[in-house]
């Protein structure tokens, strides 16, 4: 089992049996005017089609953000409404439009990992066949999640007349005094911002949670290989060496993927862990009421934020457990009296340090690893959080 090299740099789609995840990727990403798909050199040029189009989606983006701000802040100041419905609100908007300058001005730079991972895989036909595999099951969850809150979105528009009363009164105040035009201008919002606050969102979880399953790959991969010249008897410094730079490229490529997701992993989870934690407090308060409609939209935004949480942290943690699943093995290997004969002890030495000492995954802004241990926090605390809250009412 071997680990592809520069030789591989031409594979194909079509060799790999990843046409369909491509083609999903640029139809799915390309509706929000981002091209993060690969393979196909005709499809990467930027023509200035792609270039107006995914300039006019920034400019609607930002418009129907602004839009909304303005309407929403002068409803809460007019009527004193609770903040932090607002708050969210404005929050997941920012962080989706920044999201999507990110991702457009990183493109380029995401595609070239990409690339790398899925060519690192390339000589393993059982590990793409479980990628793509995975990579349908997320496209799975996500099909799932985007119908029941579209669906939800739509009867709670049709049922909402206070959501469209709100910009006829602030247009009213404005001079305009056109409910057509008021009604026209809450449903491109309402949805515009379903589109990129929602949608745009759970479609980057998925690509990120898709990175992190290849990332995963390369090291489980690695370990097969180096599991195997573990086993024989002729493991001479070359191979050492070679297993040592391989190592040091899929780490690379997590570090970069770090980078590269710089500060939005950060914000990912914090805003769908603060959201998480909205969305149950709001179940409590709103299950008084007996309205299934009215408390139904918290419990969907509740299953679809744990839902991509978990997604996140578990796909992220799963590399820094494969990084480092073999760690254990290096140390316990006996040097026997021919071990100069079979490698260098200062070279094995140096491999058992670059595994063993190096902590390798997915790095949040450089406050701390995806990891196990920080699932299980993230997770704790908002059970903890729960327990209080309906311990206390």
């Amino acid at each position: 089992m071997k680990m592809a090299g520069k030789a591989g740099i031409n594979v194909h789609v079509e060799n790999l049996r990843l046409r369909f995840i491509n083609r999903v990727w640029r139809v799915v990403l390309g509706v929000f005017g981002l091209q993060l798909d690969i393979f196909d050199v005709k499809h990467s040029s930027n023509c200035w089609k792609k270039i107006i189009y995914a300039g006019s989606m920034r400019l609607l983006h930002a418009i129907t953000n602004l839009h909304i701000f303005v309407v929403f802040t002068y409803d809460f100041i007019r009527n004193v409404k609770p903040a932090f419905p607002l708050i969210s609100l404005l929050t997941s908007q920012l962080i989706s439009f920044y999201t999507a300058i990110i991702c457009l001005k990183r493109g380029k730079k995401i595609r070239v990992v990409y690339r790398k991972i899925i060519i690192n895989l390339s000589t393993a036909e059982d590990l793409l066949t479980k990628f793509d595999r995975n990579t349908k099951f997320y496209f799975l969850l996500l099909m799932v999640t985007t119908t029941t809150l579209t669906i939800n979105h739509i009867l709670k528009f049709i049922r909402a007349e206070n959501y469209q009363l709100k910009y006829r009164e602030f247009h009213a105040q404005m001079g305009i005094h056109n409910d057509y035009f008021s009604n026209i201008t809450a449903v491109i919002d309402y949805f515009g911002a379903f589109m990129f606050t929602y949608l745009f969102m759970d479609v980057m979880f998925v690509y990120f949670a898709h990175l992190c399953n290849g990332l995963a790959l390369n090291f489980l991969l690695f370990n097969r290989c180096l599991e195997t010249e573990l086993r024989s008897i002729s493991l001479t410094p070359s191979k050492l060496n070679v297993l040592r730079h391989q190592y040091g490229c899929i780490s690379e490529l997590v570090d970069e993927v770090s980078r590269l997701f710089s500060p939005l992993i950060l914000l990912w989870i914090s805003s769908l862990v603060s959201n998480l934690c909205l969305d149950i407090r709001a179940i409590k308060s709103a299950s008084s009421t007996g309205v299934v409609l009215f408390y139904s939209r918290f419990i969907l935004n509740s299953f679809r934020g744990t839902i991509f949480l978990l997604l996140i942290l578990k796909m992220a943690s799963q590399i820094n457990t494969q990084a480092h699943l073999m760690k254990q093995k290096l140390l316990l290997r006996a040097m026997d009296e021919r071990a100069d004969k079979i490698m260098s002890k200062a070279n094995y030495q140096l491999f058992c340090d670059a595994i063993g000492s190096s902590n390798i995954g997915i790095s949040v802004s450089g406050l701390f690893t995806l990891n196990i241990t920080s699932l299980l926090n993230i997770v704790g605390t908002v059970l903890t959080y729960t327990i209080i809250l309906y311990q206390t009412a």
